[in-house]
Order: C-alpha cells, then structure tokens, then sequence
C-alpha cells in the first residue's frame, strides 16, 4: 500500500522548497478537503511528521541552503505546534490550497 509521502513524491516528482513543503504540512494538518481518505490516518502530527521526514531525507524538499532540521522528525511535531502557540497567523491556506491542487488535491471552494 501507498503511504503519504510516496504518493506526494508521484504527483510531484521535482518536489518544492521548504517554505512550500512546510505550508503544505500545516495546510494537511488544519484540513483533510481533497485529501484521498486512505491517507486521512496520516494527517495527524505524528504522522505528518514522520510523512515530511521521510521526504526530505528524500531529497523531496529542497532546503534552499537554510539550518533547518529538516530530515527530523521532531522538526516537524515543532512546525505543526506553532499552530498552538502563535495562532492561525502561521498557516496560509490560500498557499497551502494552490500547493494542495499541484499534488492533485482538489478543494472545495475551488
């Protein structure tokens, strides 16, 4: 069976940057709209976490020369948090939307 990540690394085999890849996180994490529901168990923090980690050690994600611990999973758990500590102002949906249509999924109000 397909995972997450295999499924993200078909639909955009070039994969993106990091500030895509992480908008692209915090969009899975906030809504499940036109995510196939055979990978809605992985939409957790956990489960993204170990879905990003895996496509950055990858090379799925390109840092763009940044420190970032990418290849960490606990890099990801502390991206999803900010959620909790800073509010909705980290996630842009309307990016994590169009990202969203690049690797094929849809969303409703588009």
């Amino acid at each position: 069976m397909e995972n997450l990540a295999s499924h993200l690394m078909k639909q955009l085999p070039e994969g993106m940057s990091y500030p895509d890849a992480a908008q692209l996180c915090l969009r899975l994490y906030s809504t499940a709209d036109g995510v196939p529901q055979v990978f809605r168990s992985h939409l957790t923090q956990i489960g993204l976490a170990d879905t990003f980690a895996e496509l950055a050690n990858a090379g799925w994600i390109h840092e763009g020369g940044g420190q970032v611990r990418i290849m960490d999973k606990s890099h990801w758990v502390e991206l999803i948090s900010t959620i909790f500590t800073k509010g909705s102002d980290v996630v842009d949906l309307a990016r994590g939307n169009e990202l969203g249509r690049r690797i094929g999924l849809s969303h409703p109000s588009t």
